[in-house]
């Protein structure tokens, strides 16, 4: 199981984490406006969004999308619409909260008075879902990684789970690390520059995936 494949894919999948895009938009744009607590939450629902996937393609779900391609399409738009909807919220978040330095207490665990755990948690589940390059991956590059001598569902779920460890722990990391740079520039002019800044990226990705 723990073979030269796997090795090579454990690598790749380790640069795929780390590149800059989309997930690790809503984590950063989450730990500014809300804090580590919430960013760590939407973490744990993008290692839900993961998971999913993982257990999708286990259960064949790749044969479905080749036989109706359309589905791919409509979760394309969708999550175009959902990631441009997070990104106009950090711009109406940063251009008409007047902060103050009272609105994030020390250590960033401010969670914001209008949204639950649940709430965080799904935002982060829902980015995954909706994503077609996390689909893309899970559901044609996870297969390229299993031999015809390998027990197909338990390889599977090694490469998904190993993917899915690697991003919760660098999602993560990436979360609290905004969470306490914020928290070292509370000044209320800066968060709400960060904040747009974020919003921006997330809109502006959002409109590239429905182009």
């Amino acid at each position: 199981m723990f073979d030269a494949r796997f090795a090579e894919f454990a690598s790749v999948s380790a640069l795929l984490v780390i590149s800059p895009g989309a997930t690790l938009a809503v984590v950063l744009e989450t730990a500014l406006g809300n804090g580590r607590k919430a960013a760590l939450l939407a973490v744990v629902g993008i290692g839900l969004g993961n998971a999913t996937w993982a257990l999708a393609t286990t259960l064949g779900m790749s044969w479905l999308f080749h036989q109706w391609p359309s589905a791919l399409e409509v979760i394309r738009v969708a999550g175009a619409l959902y990631l441009a909807w997070l990104g106009l919220r950090g711009l109406w978040r940063a251009a008409t909260h007047n902060h103050s330095r009272s609105d994030y207490p020390a250590g960033g665990n401010h969670s914001g008075s209008d949204y639950s755990a649940g709430a965080f948690v799904m935002r982060g589940m829902l980015t995954n879902l909706l994503n077609p390059p996390v689909i893309l991956f899970y559901m044609t590059f996870l297969p390229q990684f299993v031999g015809p001598q390998d027990p197909i569902l338990a390889r599977l779920a090694l490469l998904g789970a190993t993917h899915v460890v690697m991003s919760v722990v660098w999602q993560g990391s990436c979360g609290l690390a905004a969470a306490v740079a914020a928290d070292r520039l509370a000044r209320p002019i800066v968060r709400r520059s960060l904040e747009g800044l974020t919003g921006a990226v997330l809109l502006v990705l959002g409109l590239r995936l429905l182009r």
